[in-house]
């Protein structure tokens, strides 16, 4: 199935470019599939590419960027990075502020999540410290 996603993607990319929706979409595809098979790093290299077109093509504030940014948070968080989770997190937050308002229930899920991550981070460094 990798096979033909890839090729879906080079197809994508040759016939379409890389500023197309679809190309974008072939790259967030793949990087769920890799990431659903615990490809984490390969993954990772997928989704960071997409969101890079997606801020070439719609910016940094649109909803699909959002998205990936989430996306890209839990990968991170998968491969221990937890650092760079939350600051995938925050600029997830802060961009569906800035699209949906304070009240939209995206906001309360990235915000949800972020607490959860802060609250999971602190509580692993502050077992650390105890022992």
């Amino acid at each position: 199935a990798t096979t033909y996603q890839q090729k879906a993607l080079d197809i994508n990319e040759r016939e379409l470019g890389l500023d197309h929706p679809d190309t974008t979409k072939s790259y967030g595809d793949l990087a769920v599939f890799y990431y659903r098979l615990q490809h984490t790093e390969l993954a990772l290299k997928y989704v960071k590419r997409a969101l890079y077109l997606l801020h070439l093509t719609c910016g940094p504030s649109h909803p699909n960027t959002a998205a990936t940014y989430i996306n890209v948070a839990m990968m991170e968080e998968g491969l221990g990075n937890i650092h760079v989770a939350l600051r995938y997190l925050h600029k997830a937050l802060k961009c569906n502020q800035k699209l949906l308002g304070p009240d939209h229930i995206q906001v309360c899920f990235c915000s949800q999540i972020l607490f959860i991550l802060v609250s999971v981070y602190f509580l692993s460094s502050h077992n650390i410290l105890l022992r």
